[in-house]
């Protein structure tokens, strides 16, 4: 039984690590952009995509592969800031909303076009290792034994998936903490005219904020990839539960969006255990509703929380 919960709850982390890197691309780019950017999801599967082409065509190693699709991910992100973002700005943050939606049908049919990605969802090479390993319950010791009683067998691209979220919320923290162009990004978010009084070009920081949303994406599309495969048309569902997440936790808090992610990820695996997958899934969504109405500044949020 124990073995039994720790392997939904292992599942269920891992599954929410994607939702976390979702939700915390769509905080990043709404301090920025004052919208939800309802195509983060279909951005994530574009990134494996863009994964997988390096390593089946490039034949790269999965590591380089992974830095690839970051780093296209990155190059997307400022594409569509100023080429779809910016524009559509000029006639108001409704504007915007609607260009972000129009992105996802462009973004979903237009993968299925491109020869090697198709419409359905394709393997991706893990990071490395064995297949699993046993993780002892309840002592929780890890060992390459499958012969131990009471052992949960944990795939090893989850341990891979959980350590390279935290590098990830790591690399982000030291930049928006550490560094004058992420303390300029978050200045130009919070006060966009005070920031253009003392010099920060405010529109290079959204289009700065929008490219680490989209290398975020592309990122957790290329980490979880291995698990859940890539492609295919699974991108706007990402969008929503990705959204849950950050509304559970708290749209306005980082560590909410990531505590939020990895919340809907347990909930979401322990209710297709317990019942049928086109019942759950309403389930989890219906905690958005509860949120709101309970408590809508997230269980992280702070109630006084406003926007300008």
């Amino acid at each position: 039984m124990l073995a039994q919960l720790a392997q939904l709850v292992i599942a269920g982390l891992t599954v929410g690590s994607g939702y976390a890197l979702v939700a915390l691309g769509i905080h990043i780019i709404l301090r920025a952009t004052r919208v939800v950017n309802f195509a983060q999801g279909e951005f994530t599967i574009v990134g494996g995509l863009v994964a997988l082409t390096c390593v089946d065509a490039l034949h790269w190693n999965v590591w380089f592969a992974l830095a690839g699709a970051t780093l296209a991910g990155a190059a997307l992100g400022l594409a569509f800031e100023v080429l779809v973002l910016r524009p559509a700005g000029r006639n108001g943050e409704g504007a915007v909303t609607i260009a972000t939606i129009g992105a996802v049908f462009v973004l979903l049919y237009g993968h299925a076009l491109v020869p090697g990605w198709g419409s359905n969802p394709q393997p991706l090479p893990g990071f490395g290792g064995p297949d699993t390993v046993i993780l002892s319950v309840p002592s929780v010791i890890l060992s390459l034994s499958k012969d131990e009683v009471g052992g949960a067998a944990v795939q090893v691209q989850s341990l891979w998936v959980f350590a390279l979220l935290i590098v990830a919320l790591v690399l982000l923290y030291l930049f928006f903490e550490r560094t004058y162009y992420g303390k300029a990004i978050r200045a130009a978010a919070e006060n966009p005219l005070g920031a253009r009084l003392i010099g920060i070009d405010v529109n290079s920081a959204r289009a700065i904020s929008v490219a680490l949303g989209i290398a975020l994406a592309a990122y957790g599309g290329t980490i979880i990839g291995p698990i859940t495969l890539v492609g295919g048309a699974a991108g706007f569902a990402l969008t929503i539960k990705g959204f849950v997440a950050a509304i559970v936790g708290g749209l306005e808090s980082p560590v909410g969006c990531v505590a939020g992610g990895l919340v809907v990820g347990v909930l979401q695996v322990f209710l297709q255990s317990r019942m049928a997958y086109d019942v759950a899934d309403p389930v989890v969504y219906s905690v958005l509703l509860v949120m709101l109405l309970v408590r809508p500044q997230g269980l992280f949020g702070r109630r006084d929380a406003v926007r300008d």
